[in-house]
């Protein structure tokens, strides 16, 4: 993408979006799939006010691109494991219920990522710079962040009580997966206060330098 190209992100208060728990991806992913990830997703984009909407198979088949038979497993899926209720009202009519998700206390600390060439070795580097691609992040009560991975840097910043190390945090959002992050950031809250050396934010950093260099020895053997 050349320098002079514009890019427009799209703008979550247009109402164009919906949104699903967080704890969907961190608790049950594994168990349900990417397809079922899918359908539930596609449920959550149909549901209303009262988190219901009565989609048919074959339309939601069709508009996930498999097949009906699929569809219907998938929604046995998220039935068993609690994620949906399905009313039957018929042969052919079915409502389904998006339910209240069930998740452990860390999963829901952060609202809601990626590459980046800035990755700083030292957690304490005075070199940090206060802009990464020409954002402005020298100002942390001013920062209003506009796309998710500058949301997740905030939420980083805030679960660790290191608003200096906002920069950082941005960094480690655009290269590393969410839930990577969140996987680390709750071993590090559980850790009592007595066994944290410095902070919570240079035990953080400490394990996310730990994770990169033991990836870079392992794909070099």
């Amino acid at each position: 993408m050349s320098n002079q190209e514009k890019i427009e992100i799209r703008d979550l208060r247009n109402g164009d979006w919906c949104w699903i728990h967080k704890a969907v991806i961190q608790e049950y992913a594994q168990k349900i799939g990417a397809i079922g990830i899918g359908v539930y997703s596609f449920l959550a984009s149909m549901a209303d006010s009262k988190q219901q909407c009565f989609p048919s198979q074959k339309y939601i088949a069709r508009a996930l691109g498999y097949s009906k038979a699929t569809i219907c497993k998938k929604i046995k899926l998220l039935e068993r494991s609690g994620l949906i209720k399905v009313e039957r009202r018929s042969r052919y009519h079915r409502v389904y219920h998006l339910l209240k998700v069930r998740c452990k206390p860390r999963e829901t600390q952060m609202s809601t990522y990626g590459n980046s060439e800035f990755l700083q070795g030292n957690y304490n580097n005075n070199k940090l710079t206060k802009y990464i691609n020409n954002i402005d992040i020298s100002n942390f009560k001013k920062f209003k962040p506009k796309t998710r991975e500058e949301l997740l840097a905030l939420d980083l910043a805030k679960a660790l009580n290191d608003r200096k190390g906002l920069s950082l945090y941005l960094s480690y959002s655009k290269k590393y997966p969410e839930s990577f992050l969140r996987k680390v950031l709750g071993g590090v809250k559980e850790i009592p206060d007595r066994k944290i050396k410095k902070s919570r934010g240079a035990l953080f950093n400490y394990l996310i330098q730990k994770y990169v260099k033991e990836t870079s020895k392992n794909n070099r053997n």
